[in-house]
């Protein structure tokens, strides 16, 4: 019973902080920034819960708990959802480069991987 409720703790925290993100998001992106290009307008945790709410099913990226078990099994990858947010023109396609961002993305992917785990 405590893990159904740890469990359903972690996808409505996780939901409830993206939906301000999903609201906001500026879907034109310009290739030109004045920032540095490490800047992004999605942050990896952002990234991984619009996955997770189903927002990159059309690039063939799984949601909820099918997108944790291909991310165990390796049909996803940081790296794979990365490109399709870069389809989707959420994010530069500089991201690619930027092994931090790439990084910081696998890290989310992974503790969505050790909660699902652990409830």
């Amino acid at each position: 019973m405590q893990r159904l409720i740890l469990s359903s703790l972690s996808v409505l925290l996780l939901t409830i902080a993206a939906a301000p993100v999903v609201g906001a998001q500026t879907k034109a992106l310009n290739s030109e920034t004045s920032d540095s290009t490490n800047s992004y307008q999605l942050t990896p945790f952002n990234l991984v819960s619009l996955a997770y709410q189903g927002n990159f099913k059309q690039q063939g990226i799984p949601s909820a708990g099918a997108l944790v078990f291909a991310y165990e099994d390796g049909q996803v990858s940081a790296t794979k959802l990365v490109r399709s947010a870069i389809a989707d023109n959420q994010l530069l396609p500089s991201a690619l480069d930027d092994r931090g961002y790439l990084k910081a993305v696998k890290f989310q992917l992974d503790q969505l991987l050790y909660d699902q785990r652990h409830s």
